[in-house]
């Protein structure tokens, strides 16, 4: 498999990680009632959700640069990796507009008497 190959099913693999990320958001019952305080809450959980992910795409590509791992031989090595430093600075990057949006809902919630 070549690397042009290998990096277009990593794109394909992540533009449908983000499409399906971008279809989930905070409960429509909380957007409804414009309840900030509950939905500053639900961000720093998936704040703490998609930190959890990163750290596990991190772990994974601790595995994969072990010299006892062997890849099957579709994959090298520096492709696995690779995969998993993608998605852990994708996880990381949501993580942090996360804790941004809880952040907001923490001062509308301020703002409101």
């Amino acid at each position: 498999m070549t690397t042009a190959h290998s990096l277009g099913w990593i794109g394909i693999l992540f533009v449908a990680v983000v499409m399906a990320c971008a279809t989930t958001g905070p409960p429509q019952e909380l957007l409804a009632r414009h309840d900030h305080k509950g939905l500053a809450t639900w961000y720093d959980q998936e704040a703490a959700r998609l930190l959890g992910k990163a750290e596990e795409m991190r772990g994974m590509a601790q595995e994969y640069a072990k010299p006892s791992y062997q890849p099957s031989p579709k994959e090298s090595k520096a492709q696995l990796m690779a995969h998993c430093q993608l998605f852990t600075e994708y996880y990381t990057k949501a993580a942090e507009e996360a804790k941004a949006l809880a952040m907001l809902h923490r001062e509308q919630d301020k703002a409101i008497p």
